[in-house]
């Protein structure tokens, strides 16, 4: 649900109000990702829902990896220009702790988060973190898969684009994710074109240290995408 309007507040996400000056350090923090801003957004405020209750102290490990974390984020190189900032977002110093404070507090619910989710999910998507080499072609007009066995007749082929690698299984094109050693995929549909591939190997997952990190990666976008197909959402625009 989309709709509302407020003097002070850009959005209500649940429990969640997010003053228009929060949102505009929001913004400049964001700025520079993929996701558009009002998806960041919304999962910022639905992060700090969950935080509401979190009164455990903080390390100073904790806030000296969300002071470093922001500045990356900026970015900022060095002292002068972190004051420079703040000074441009109109924050006074006990503003700025509060506001590393919660980029910590974020930080620490996430990791936990990730930890408590990630067994699961890797037990439930273990084949998507094979290792997996494989090569695919993709391209305008559909491309005989036998031709990835010796590469020369891809020279006739208009605009294709080959792609020789090692990926875990859930980073490939979906349509050879799950396929077996030196099996032919394609040609299918894929994009705007035609995807053609061989997988040249596949080594199971393994219940690693970097691959629990990764499922824990994965399953927090997951849970994160399930709780804003729940959350009541309200924008509040104003016009002049």
């Amino acid at each position: 649900m989309i709709t509302g309007s407020g003097a002070d507040c850009l959005v209500r996400v649940d429990a969640v109000h997010l003053p228009i000056a929060e949102a505009v350090t929001m913004v400049r923090q964001f700025s520079h990702r993929d996701r558009a801003v009002h998806d960041e957004i919304v999962d910022y405020c639905l992060i700090r829902a969950e935080m509401l209750a979190d009164v455990e102290p903080l390390t100073e490990d904790d806030l000296r990896a969300a002071a470093d974390e922001f500045r990356d984020g900026v970015p900022l190189r060095d002292r002068a220009e972190t004051l420079a900032w703040v000074a441009e977002m109109g924050m006074s110093g006990g503003q700025f702790e509060s506001f590393i404070t919660l980029i910590a507090r974020r930080r620490r619910f996430r990791r936990r988060k990730e930890e408590e989710l990630a067994p699961d999910y890797l037990a439930r998507h273990l084949d998507d973190f094979d290792q997996v080499r494989a090569m695919w072609v993709t391209s305008t007009q559909p491309v005989n898969g036998e031709i990835l066995r010796g590469l020369g007749g891809l020279l006739g082929c208009p605009e294709a684009a080959v792609v020789v690698g090692t990926r875990r299984a859930h980073a490939l094109p979906a349509p050879l994710r799950h396929a077996p050693r030196d099996t032919l995929i394609g040609p299918v549909p894929f994009e705007n074109g035609y995807l053609t591939g061989l997988v040249l190997e596949r080594r199971p997952a393994v219940n690693d240290a970097d691959t629990l990190a990764l499922a824990g990666r994965l399953a927090f976008a997951e849970w994160l995408a399930a709780r804003r197909e729940q959350a009541s959402i309200e924008w509040h625009w104003t016009t002049s």
